[in-house]
């Protein structure tokens, strides 16, 4: 219908425990085959968690919650993306562009750091050293470094300039690229004792800061690290914050570094002294991104009360630029000084700011306040005294009312219940729409407006009992579906029941609904599988697949 469908698989450990001489417990190694249902509309799906912009500013990249990041022209009025870079089978939380600009880097929740041509859309090299959800990547543009970091407490360096040939090369037909020739060098950075949720470096990669949820104190939680990136040894560690550490920024010179928490603060850290300067009590929840610009006298803040803020580093006010009606996920600086912010919605706003932060200025004056600035001091005592008239007092008035474009998204899948036949799927997304897909054929069958989930659940119940011959989740915003042997192979079905016409040499007949279905999926394996050999991706690590699959059961 339009849509693709998309195959990926991949090894999985399972403990069983056998009977067995002396009750031991053994491992068994067996493989799941998963599918994802998405309708490609050039849009994303769920939240979006992180952005980046080429140098120019005119080609925007998101990492986004349904699995895939995308490229975006800035300058274009379209609200479909140019490019989709899709190959993750979890979150992707993070995305950096190189310095030669033609290499994309991706980090997800499945483990994996990937890299891809930005114009050719293919997934040029796959990194699974880590153990666990990759949560924030940073580039040394100046060095060729690229660290990464994520739940497994790691932070892993990975020397670009050490490999033979880069990664992917822009070619002036604007389809191909050379892919590297040998592995990217790597070195661990252990330490952390607890998750890590963010990780910057200056280009001159002169030093590298990472923050986790680490435990400091009896009731502070809360850590920064400071390495060498060249060496990979630990420098020093900055202790101020009381919860999880969520995003850091360090200055170009890396003498500074602003770092913002789920403790509602930020707080400005000299690096060579090792201590807190400055903490900012602006915000009335969590801190979950900050971006500055090129001098550092500026830093932008959003989180998880909806506001972002401008925070001036000399004169210590903050002014609320603007306020969204979602969460902030992610804010970036672009080079004509305007904002680029993502939300835990679908959709991606641009806000011009710059002039209004200017007339704001001139009319104010630095330094002195207004409606819509903030003096740190007060706002910190407001929030701990927790008085309800000062707050409703010192709250400030968003300096620009609505974003100057907005690239709108899709609603994601949030609710999801096979009927008895498990064949179809009732599904309901963020909208409030319901609809029932077929798994075997991939297509979405009926549509039933908002209606409530439960109720209509109700109404399409049946008698029939069916084994549970795959499952399905709608994590990424899309129907996907897990088949796991032997399970697949439980269900069988009349072919009537199946959907085939009434023939009287069927009406007898049962099929195999988990064999038909995988027959179907892998029917053109032999194909992809050749042009896999031609590229780099190692063959130990999920493999992806994303081709017109044919329907493996009449609709």
């Amino acid at each position: 219908p339009g849509g693709r469908w998309h195959l990926c698989f991949w090894p999985v450990l399972q403990r069983r425990f056998v009977a067995m001489m002396g009750g031991t417990a053994a491992r068994k190694r067996h493989r799941r085959v998963s599918y994802i249902l998405r309708e490609e509309q050039g849009r994303h799906r769920g939240g979006i968690e992180s952005l980046a912009l080429n140098r120019r500013g005119e080609l925007l990249f998101s990492a986004g919650r349904d699995g895939t990041a995308r490229c975006w022209s800035t300058s274009s009025s379209r609200d479909r993306c140019e490019r989709v870079y899709d190959a993750h089978t979890d979150w992707v939380n993070d995305v950096i562009l190189l310095g030669d600009e033609a290499t994309l880097v991706t980090g997800s929740s499945d483990n994996t750091i990937k890299m891809w041509n930005v114009q050719s859309e293919k997934c040029v090299a796959t990194y699974g050293e880590h153990t666990d959800y990759v949560k924030a990547l940073a580039y040394a543009r100046g060095r060729g470094l690229l660290a990464s970091a994520g739940l497994d407490r790691e932070v892993i360096i990975w020397d670009l300039e050490a490999s033979a040939q880069p990664v992917a090369t822009m070619s002036s037909g604007g389809r191909g690229g050379s892919f590297a020739a040998k592995p990217i060098t790597s070195r661990k950075c252990s330490g952390h004792e607890d998750s890590i949720y963010c990780v910057a470096v200056n280009s001159s990669a002169s030093v590298l800061v990472s923050g986790s949820s680490e435990r400091v104190s009896t009731h502070a939680i809360g850590l920064l690290r400071i390495w060498d990136p060249r060496t990979g040894e630990k420098v020093g560690r900055l202790k101020g914050h009381t919860d999880n550490v969520r995003c850091v920024l360090v200055s170009e010179d890396g003498t500074k570094c602003i770092s913002g928490g789920s403790d509602a603060s930020m707080k400005l850290w000299d690096l060579r002294t090792q201590r807190c300067v400055q903490s900012f009590s602006i915000h009335t929840d969590s801190v979950w991104t900050v971006d500055a610009d090129p001098s550092f006298s500026q830093v932008f803040s959003g989180g998880r009360d909806k506001a972002v803020f401008c925070t001036d580093l000399e004169t210590l006010h903050s002014t609320m630029v603007c306020q969204t009606e979602e969460p902030v996920l992610k804010l970036l600086r672009s080079p004509d000084e305007s904002l680029w912010i993502s939300t835990t919605s679908s959709a991606l706003q641009h806000w011009e700011v710059e002039s209004h932060l200017a007339k704001e200025r001139a009319a104010h004056g630095h330094g002195r306040p207004s409606l819509h600035t903030v003096d740190h001091h007060l706002r910190r005592q407001s929030m701990w005294t927790g008085g309800a008239g000062d707050e409703a007092d010192l709250q400030p008035l968003p300096l620009v009312k609505s974003p100057a474009a907005v690239l709108k998204g899709l609603p994601a899948l949030v609710k999801c219940d096979f009927l008895e036949n498990r064949r179809h799927v009732l599904a309901k997304d963020s909208a409030g729409c319901c609809s029932v897909w077929d798994v075997t054929s991939g297509k979405r069958v009926k549509d039933f407006g908002a209606v409530d989930f439960d109720e209509q659940r109700k109404a399409l119940e049946e008698e029939m009992v069916v084994p549970a011959w795959c499952s399905v989740d709608c994590r990424l915003g899309s129907l996907m579906i897990n088949l796991d042997f032997p399970q697949a192979f439980s269900a069988e079905q009349y072919a009537v029941e199946s959907g085939f016409p009434r023939i009287p040499d069927l009406e007898e007949t049962k099929i195999n609904v988990g064999f038909r279905v995988v027959r179907s999926l892998f029917r053109n394996w032999r194909r992809a599988r050749t042009k896999m050999r031609g590229s780099c991706l190692p063959s130990y690590l999920p493999q992806y697949l994303a081709t017109h699959l044919p329907a493996c059961l009449p609709a």
